[in-house]
């Protein structure tokens, strides 16, 4: 990549790293029930994950993956379901009393975070996947160099880019974890995370067409 054509790409994945969606609500949704510090094996299974998976589709089926008939729908459906399910589990997460003070052990895993479970988490998120293509799409050429190095420079500039956009969204949840020790202000809070996490999708349905 030229300097122009990197600053142009870092610029890119910094505003689909930062822009509202599933990996974002998520991290609110752990930040605030979990805290910063428990928060961050999610936000770096976030990061690595989707680096790896840009890189896994660049050098490898990533733009013929893309032009085949029905894979983007495929995609879609597959990301609702358990885009639904991860909805349905924060909303129904059980809240505890204001002076319950119980050991992280015995939390749900949906208030502690997992970084395997963020990264596993990317390859069915379909604006991973929208990006994953606008990416490729946009920033790979064949007279660029070599695959591997586009490929590299593409998941490294992701790596910042995710990391510097996501972290505000988990720091945001984490200042509200003062008021969600109230069982009522708890319960309010992961249902709005639900409804926000489903609604992170209507963009996606919208441009199925």
């Amino acid at each position: 990549m030229t300097p122009d054509q990197l600053v142009a790409f870092a610029t890119f994945a910094f505003v689909a790293s930062v822009t509202p969606g599933p990996n974002n609500v998520l991290l609110t949704a752990i930040g605030g029930s979990a805290g910063f510090r428990k928060g961050m094996p999610t936000l770096w299974g976030i990061v690595f994950g989707f680096s790896a998976m840009i890189f896994s589709l660049a050098v490898g089926l990533g733009g013929t993956l893309f032009t085949l008939p029905y894979v983007m729908d495929a995609i879609r459906i597959v990301g609702l379901v358990v885009l639904l399910w991860l909805a349905w589990k924060i909303g129904s997460a059980p809240v505890g009393r204001a002076d319950e003070t119980a050991p992280a052990k015995d939390k749900p895993a949906e208030r502690r975070g997992s970084f395997v479970g963020a990264a596993l988490f990317q390859w069915v998120n379909p604006k991973a996947w929208l990006i994953a293509a606008g990416a490729i799409g946009s920033y790979m050429h064949p007279g660029s160099g070599g695959v591997l190095q586009q490929a590299g420079i593409l998941a490294s500039v992701f790596i910042v880019a995710a990391a510097l956009g996501s972290l505000p969204w988990l720091a945001f949840g984490a200042v509200l974890g003062e008021v969600l020790k109230q069982p009522r202000a708890a319960r309010i809070f992961n249902i709005t995370m639900a409804v926000l996490l489903v609604a992170s999708m209507i963009p996606v349905i919208l441009n199925a067409g």
